[in-house]
């Protein structure tokens, strides 16, 4: 609590007016301590360190202006500050809250969020978004601004000369009106279905030190450009890789904001150059933005790449710094025989064993992809695929010292199975073929 009182008065009536102004509608000011801060002004008027009536004034103009000019920024940019990226001042997911809670209450919006942290600063330019008749907003920007300006200073003076020794209790008191504050937003996000999913989700996440990984392999799909910028559109979740053809990749690389870009192939050689028709080199595809690479895929050991190729794949990924998806997994006759592990254990030492893995194994991330369940609808259980992946984790380990690798399962996955794989702490996360191209149905899973 001192430090908020010699703040204050470092800052003085210019510092707090600037305060309340930026916080009532310029963007970046969503994260300033407006409540609190008049309120303890108050409280510091009543102990003759300010003059009540001076620091009402001021402050009800500030917080007028404000939104006006909150309200004059919505109007001129529109609905582009949708479209813009998150960064240190803004959070898109502020101003969607905002949007829902303006969109409940309408016009009284504009008061009630006066009260609200966060949200006060984005509703005027929603306001302003929205094209909301300026008479009715000014109005409503005029009323919140004296309710909020006049009554927290107001409130911090009458406590300040109605309760001795007030000083002693100013900490908890101004904590509660933090608490109280914040207590609205919570329980409008909190009110939410899809708020409260993302909350749960980023808990569990947390539990399990690790976010699950959705890669999205378009393999030889869409047939046109248009196609697949509807389908890079709707796959832009925020800890998924889209992986289209390499035809579509530098135009897909504009539609996504939240996914990361991968490739389906690269080139064994490293290389940005050379006699070498068909192929694309790592560097490529860095210039590209690509950060994931496919490496090892069982369609592409159908067309006779060895363990050997596969090694100076990996290798020339790693050595770009992209992160490769490196893909095992057995046929069914094999399985049939029960050779799985020794087929997947081969493939495992055969790749790694000569790569430079100790200073950068936290970027190589294995996909576990039984053969016979690619494509076909025939999973592999859950349970098996939980086996198989603990046999993968405990490989490299222990046989390779390779830690902290992330292994996940890729078969035939749908949104319909998805959840029974990643209901597993090991499993972290999954590689999905065809029910790719209509990822709509992974929206409420990961």
């Amino acid at each position: 609590m001192l430090d908020i009182i010699s703040f204050i008065q470092t800052i003085g009536y210019v510092g707090i007016f600037l305060v309340v102004f930026v916080e009532s509608g310029v963007i970046f000011g969503f994260f300033f301590p407006g409540d609190s801060l008049l309120f303890t002004a108050g409280f510091l008027a009543s102990q003759g360190l300010m003059n009540i009536w001076v620091l009402i004034c001021g402050t009800v103009v500030a917080a007028v202006l404000g939104v006006s000019v909150g309200y004059a920024f919505g109007l001129k940019v529109g609905p582009m500050i949708f479209k813009k990226e998150d960064s240190l001042f803004f959070h898109k997911d502020n101003l969607e809250h905002t949007k829902h809670f303006y969109d409940k209450y309408g016009k009284k919006a504009i008061i009630l969020a006066r009260f609200m942290p966060g949200v006060r600063t984005f509703a005027p330019i929603l306001a302003g978004v929205g094209k909301m008749d300026y008479r009715s907003f000014i109005s409503y920007n005029i009323i919140g601004g004296l309710l909020w300006g006049a009554g927290l200073p107001l409130a911090g003076y009458y406590l300040g000369n109605s309760i001795p020794n007030v000083d002693k209790y100013l900490l908890p008191i101004v904590l509660l009106i933090i608490f109280l504050s914040v207590l609205p937003t919570v329980v409008h996000i909190l009110s939410e279905k899809q708020s409260r999913d993302k909350i749960r989700n980023f808990a569990k996440q947390i539990m399990d030190k690790r976010v699950k990984l959705l890669a999205f392999n378009w393999k030889m799909n869409p047939e046109t450009l248009d196609e697949a910028l509807k389908l890079a559109k709707n796959s832009d979740f925020k800890n998924a890789v889209v992986i289209p053809p390499f035809i579509f990749i530098e135009e897909v690389s504009k539609i996504l904001k939240n996914a990361r870009l991968g490739a389906q192939n690269v080139s064994g050689k490293n290389s940005a150059g050379g006699a070498m028709t068909g192929e694309i080199s790592a560097a490529e595809l860095v210039n590209l933005g690509v950060k994931y690479v496919i490496v090892g895929h069982s369609e592409r050991r159908a067309m006779g790449e060895t363990d050997e190729l596969i090694s100076q794949k990996l290798q020339n990924v790693l050595d770009n710094n992209l992160i490769p998806i490196f893909c095992v997994g057995e046929s069914y006759g094999e399985r049939k025989v029960g050779k799985e592990k020794d087929v997947v254990e081969r493939q495992i030492h055969s790749a790694l064993s000569i790569l430079k893995l100790s200073a950068k194994n936290n970027q190589l991330i294995i996909a576990y992809e039984p053969v016979w369940a690619i494509g076909t609808g025939n999973n592999c259980s859950p349970e098996d695929a939980l086996k198989m992946i603990k046999f993968i984790k405990n490989i490299l380990n222990s046989t390779l010292s390779i830690s902290n690798v992330r292994v996940l399962y890729g078969g035939s996955v749908n949104p319909q199975n998805i959840k029974d794989f990643l209901k597993y702490k090991e499993i972290d996360g999954v590689l999905v073929g065809g029910a790719s191209l209509k990822p709509e149905g992974f929206y409420d899973i990961i």
